[in-house]
């Protein structure tokens, strides 16, 4: 197993595969905290997980120096709480990481999100309509199941980052999004170097952040007709013959801190 050091291997270790009785998805490890209280979570869309009474992952084992090459099945029932309006949820893992510390005498390896990684709009405004983004998932469910790793896709903005899409607290990106990658966090990251939007090449220095969450996608049928529909779970024989045209909208990152209202107050804590 590699030892994570450069920024994109680490974030080989921040999604997990949601696989459900209906299909597959993508879910990021994301800790919401606020004063002393710290809540792990996992991240994805609600049509992901939605009429499913349990999920299964595949969780790596911590070891003295960092991964393990040991990975545990799971099949966990859990209560997953929705954004007010958006296709986004998340559901606690706190009590997994505790029932594998106290009982079974192992702890699970993951890298998470954190909510200082949230690009908002104060950053977003120092980009350029076109940024190279990172998509880490499982697109058609493809993944490196030997070694428990997603796939690391690459595109780039297609509306400026600090614009909301139609009005709406979403925006585009130009990508490969294939059923299966509902859920991704996508992620604006320059790592050695990069050009602002005034034409300044900053070597040496990296920019880092979540611009927001893969949930849905335009295609058109062979009668060219546009249609958006939700990423799916899976991949369905359809007679409107549906093709992709490689976009890819997303739930701006800064609808994390309004998932967040909603955890604390189911938990009773104020946020």
């Amino acid at each position: 197993m590699i030892n994570p050091e450069a920024l994109t291997e680490k974030l080989l270790f921040s999604t997990v595969k949601i696989q459900t009785q209906n299909g597959s998805g993508t879910g990021f490890f994301f800790h919401f905290q606020n004063g002393d209280y710290l809540i792990p979570v996992i991240v994805t869309n609600k049509h992901v997980v939605h009429g499913a009474q349990m999920v299964e992952l595949l969780l790596h084992i911590k070891s003295e120096d960092g991964v393990s090459d040991i990975n545990i099945p799971v099949v966990y029932q859990t209560e997953w709480m929705n954004h007010p309006t958006l296709d986004l949820c998340c559901a606690p893992i706190g009590p997994l990481i505790q029932h594998y510390k106290d009982d079974l005498k192992q702890e699970i390896y993951y890298l998470p999100f954190v909510e200082e990684n949230i690009l908002l709009d104060p950053f977003l405004k120092t980009l350029r309509a076109m940024e190279d983004i990172i998509m880490i998932g499982y697109p058609i469910g493809l993944w490196d199941d030997v070694h428990n790793m997603p796939l690391l896709r690459k595109g780039i903005t297609s509306t400026h980052p600090v614009l909301d899409f139609k009005g709406e607290k979403k925006g585009v990106i130009d990508a490969a999004c294939f059923p299966g990658s509902s859920g991704s966090p996508i992620c604006i990251i320059n790592e050695g170097g990069y050009v602002d939007k005034n034409g300044t090449t900053n070597l040496g220095g990296g920019r880092f952040g979540l611009l927001g969450i893969l949930f849905a996608g335009p295609i058109h049928n062979a009668q060219g007709e546009i249609i958006v529909q939700e990423i799916p779970t899976q991949q369905v024989a359809s007679a409107n013959t549906p093709m992709m045209i490689n976009l890819g909208y997303y739930i701006k990152a800064d609808q994390m801190l309004e998932l967040k209202k909603v955890v604390f107050g189911h938990l009773g804590i104020g946020a």
